[in-house]
């Protein structure tokens, strides 16, 4: 277990430029493959088709491969750093309240966490002064737990990257090694709330926070944020929404969900998704009374018979399973385009075409997913069906896209419903 003392010495901004370090060289590795595939193999199997040039072409790409593996695991570490930069900045912060709380009950607390009080004369005030020194007890257990958390999971993860360097397979790279270091991070951030403890605790704690420190809780972990008992009714109330549908019950629906079969399955289920978990969290149909699912104008469920094949024809309206009827009808009823810089979990990511596809129209919307979480430095968790992802990062995994779909323009909506 982490020490008291060793969290009081320990340097988060250490571990912040590590994090910085470690994404800018996962940076130049992605452009190194990039650069060979575009300036190597590309001009190869264009100009060099026989058996030498075909050699040549199939050991740039190899190479490449190796500096795309590379990039996920780097991006991986660089993860996992900015997991343990949080934890120890919210343990200091969560030590600076027990401090203050100490000096306010007039106890002391010892550079080894040992919490001393005056002199008591009498049983009275032993008694008084105990629910004191125990919400100061709190609180130095909370940031002990935390960082001690953060430091097993860091640990074990950086051990098993380690012992990856080796990987060719960026495929595997990417869905197994960057994927559980994006999850291993959100168990970090998770660790650092105090679920288990009682009204005053979190009170104190979440008093104890910096304002930055607690937009970036209530970005990165809504639903534990929301659903913590002594969180001031004003986040949660913030964390829901404007009250026509809950945020993060939206939220909830697809951490829930994500690897579960959809209601009907359309074979690509990823809008479908979406709406089912909009439905979920209380959004209303928008339903049409003479032209039921075949208005272009609907969002609805018509009357499913259990039969895909007839249920996709006719029991939902292409708002609700197709991707770019679903962003422009959110769009058109009172949804708003966001920035990345202002993206907040329950938005919809939309992926655009923007590069050569044979299948897929420049301008087509042909994705969509559900933003679950936002990163202290602005990285983007989603989750979505068809692939089925939970949490994954967009920056990580967006160049695996863009390299077998093309380029992706990335639209961000935040649904607004105007129909009632």
């Amino acid at each position: 277990m982490v020490s008291y003392e060793g969290i009081n010495n320990a340097r988060p901004s250490k571990w912040k430029t590590a994090s910085g370090e470690w994404h800018s060289l996962a940076g130049y590795a992605l452009a190194a493959a990039k650069d060979l595939r575009d300036y190597g193999v590309k001009p190869l199997a264009e100009n060099w088709t026989d058996e030498v040039g075909r050699a040549a072409a199939g050991k740039f790409e190899k190479l490449a491969n190796q500096f795309e593996v590379a990039y996920d695991i780097l991006l991986a570490v660089n993860m996992v750093a900015d997991g343990m930069t949080t934890a120890i900045e919210t343990a200091h912060s969560t030590m600076r309240e027990a401090q203050q709380l100490a000096d306010q009950y007039g106890l002391t607390i010892g550079v080894d966490g040992t919490i001393t009080g005056p002199p008591v004369r009498n049983r009275t005030e032993a008694e008084e002064l105990g629910p004191y020194r125990s919400q100061v007890q709190d609180l130095i257990d909370q940031a002990v737990e935390q960082v001690t958390t953060a430091d097993k999971l860091a640990a074990a993860e950086f051990t098993k990257l380690a012992n990856q360097t080796g990987l060719t397979d960026p495929d595997k790279a990417l869905n197994e090694l960057q994927t559980h270091a994006s999850h291993v991070q959100m168990e970090m951030l998770a660790a650092d709330i105090p679920v288990d403890q009682d009204p005053t605790t979190v009170r104190q704690w979440w008093g104890g926070l910096t304002a930055q420190q607690r937009k970036d809780m209530m970005l990165a972990e809504p639903v534990l944020i929301a659903n913590l008992n002594g969180i001031p009714e004003d986040v949660r109330t913030d964390l829901r929404g404007n009250g026509k549908y809950d945020r993060v019950k939206l939220v909830q629906y697809a951490l829930d969900n994500w690897d579960k079969g959809d209601p009907t399955d359309f074979g690509n289920n990823c809008t479908n998704f979406v709406s089912n978990a909009l439905h979920a969290a209380g959004m209303k149909e928008k339903t049409s009374f003479w032209e039921g699912t075949t208005d272009d104008d609907s969002w609805m469920i018509g009357n499913p018979s259990g039969i895909d094949w007839v249920d996709k024809k006719l029991a939902y309206s292409d708002n609700w399973t197709a991707a770019e009827n679903n962003q422009n009808f959110m769009l058109r009823h009172g949804g708003q385009e966001v920035s990345r810089a202002d993206v907040k979990p329950g938005d919809i990511l939309y992926y655009e075409q923007a590069g050569p596809n044979d299948s897929i129209e420049k301008g087509t919307t042909h994705h969509a997913a559900i933003v679950t979480a936002v990163m202290p430095d602005g990285e983007i968790k989603y989750t979505q069906h068809t692939d089925s992802y939970q949490n994954v990062s967009l920056e990580g995994r967006i160049n695996a896209t863009e390299k077998h779909e093309g380029a992706q323009n990335i639209r961000i909506v935040r649904p607004n419903p105007d129909w009632y």
